[in-house]
């Protein structure tokens, strides 16, 4: 199933195995949230059944969110001008729980075509607001239907265990073997996001060793993708040629391939940030900077 990002689809062997459990890791704030609900729209709109539980926003934030995704595929004229720009301050405040989406759409006409699109795969891609407290893997499992084809789990780190597991290690090790299992018995394809652990926070280059319990999400995952900041991670001997390159870094992400039981690992993709529509650009390229590489190396 192509995730809509045509560049990971190649490296990956056309995009989201079915009976697989990709990982999407990275540090607070880069994007991970947003990439992965990119994700789970692209396949909704393409005619798969998804399922998006979020540990972190409720339902009317992540609809706030596709809003704001399907604004950006209008012509540039409208989003760009002065409606676009109040539509996405109107969704800040629907987002905010201080405006109904119904006022909201009254107040900027201009959402009426986004609404209508995301109105078209609504039935296709079911928002579930989960609970750290309550929704555990059993739950999770008693989500997914006959006709489900992806599970987005947002994120992994919050699942419950049942009895609950002090130890961290342990906890992140019963919730991914879950959800492989979850993958392999629903023939589903399973994407969680993951947290870094206090040492990730501080390093200039997240790595796999980077993520809470990596050990056993080295083990359990099929593909892990790992998001940095491009403006962190290249060398800062390549900045010094281009200052005006440089400068470009800082709206790009690099997703790099960590994992890939299936295909090519070590894979570095680069693509430009769109967070004023909370998305990022479908169209990626290869990496040609030379990035630092924590495993090895500090600059």
């Amino acid at each position: 199933m192509a995730t809509g990002f045509p560049a990971l689809d190649r490296v990956i062997g056309g995009g989201l195995r079915t009976r697989n459990l990709t990982l999407i890791g990275g540090s607070p704030g880069i994007g991970k949230t947003i990439t992965a609900l990119q994700m789970a729209r692209n396949l909704a709109h393409k005619g798969q059944s998804v399922i998006f539980a979020c540990y972190e926003h409720d339902e009317v934030t992540l609809l706030s969110r596709l809003l704001h995704l399907e604004l950006a595929e209008l012509p540039t004229e409208q989003r760009m001008g002065q409606d676009g720009r109040f539509a996405r301050r109107i969704l800040g405040r629907v987002e905010a729980g201080d405006l109904s989406l119904g006022r909201a759409i009254e107040e900027a006409p201009v959402l009426q075509l986004p609404y209508s699109t995301v109105s078209g795969y609504a039935d296709r891609l079911w928002l579930v607001r989960a609970s750290g407290l309550h929704t555990d893997i059993d739950q999770i499992e008693g989500l997914v239907g006959d006709d489900t084809d992806a599970l987005f789990v947002d994120y992994l780190q919050k699942v419950p265990v049942t009895p609950s597991i002090e130890d961290e290690g342990q906890r992140v090790t019963t919730v991914s073997h879950a959800l492989k299992e979850l993958a392999m018995s629903a023939n589903i394809a399973v994407v969680a996001i993951v947290a870094s652990d206090t040492v990730g926070l501080r390093a200039r280059r997240l790595r796999m060793h980077h993520l809470g319990g990596s050990a056993s999400l080295a083990y359990e995952a099929d593909v892990v993708l790992l998001m940095n900041e491009k403006f962190d991670i290249v060398s800062r001997s390549q900045m010094t040629h281009d200052l005006t390159a440089a400068e470009s870094f800082k709206n790009q992400v690099v997703f790099t391939v960590e994992k890939n039981r299936d295909g090519a690992d070590m894979v570095d993709l680069q693509f430009r940030k769109q967070y004023e529509y909370l998305r990022l650009e479908p169209d990626g390229e290869t990496v040609n900077e030379r990035l630092i590489d924590e495993r090895l190396i500090v600059e």
